[in-house]
């Protein structure tokens, strides 16, 4: 029973994302969610003019808010261990990048990497998924233009 309460509380930390989705827009599918999950990384062709309503991250996602409440009480409650621990390790998991993420924004400069803009809200981008990815700090218009130049499409 301990492996369960672990494996599920790990798993179902992500159901705020599906709240926050359908109290966005409406839809409760699981569906729609992963449709929108998919779309919301990527740069519409031009014309494009579906919402992207961000990562849809509730305050279950912050480290610091949840997880020492949590083990506070797992220390007295040791029923409560193993979904701390899942929790924890669902964190980890989601955290795990962060600090090549920091390093890469500040090496920037805090600038966008090919406008040099600064007054622009930044964010770090990977070109590739698998291996080492290359981090690149940019600002939401020079992401779209270097995502739509890399599928060859037409560059504004």
């Amino acid at each position: 029973i301990r492996a369960a309460t672990l494996l599920l509380s790990g798993t179902l930390l992500d159901i705020d994302h599906l709240i926050l989705y359908a109290l966005h827009t409406g839809d409760w599918s699981v569906e729609g969610a992963l449709v929108y999950n998919r779309y919301r990384h990527h740069p519409g062709e031009l014309g494009d003019a579906r919402p992207r309503y961000g990562t849809l991250r509730s305050w279950l996602h912050k480290p610091l808010l949840l997880l020492p409440p949590l083990w506070v009480a797992a220390s007295a409650r040791p029923a409560l261990r193993p979904v701390a621990i899942g929790l924890s390790l669902h964190l980890l998991l989601d955290y795990l990048w962060w600090p090549r993420y920091t390093l890469a924004f500040w090496r920037s400069g805090r600038r966008c990497e090919s406008c040099g803009r600064s007054d622009r809200k930044l964010t770090v981008h990977w070109r590739r998924t698998w291996g080492d990815p290359e981090l690149r700090t940019l600002c939401r218009p020079c992401f779209e233009r270097s995502v739509r130049a890399s599928r060859g499409g037409v560059v504004h």
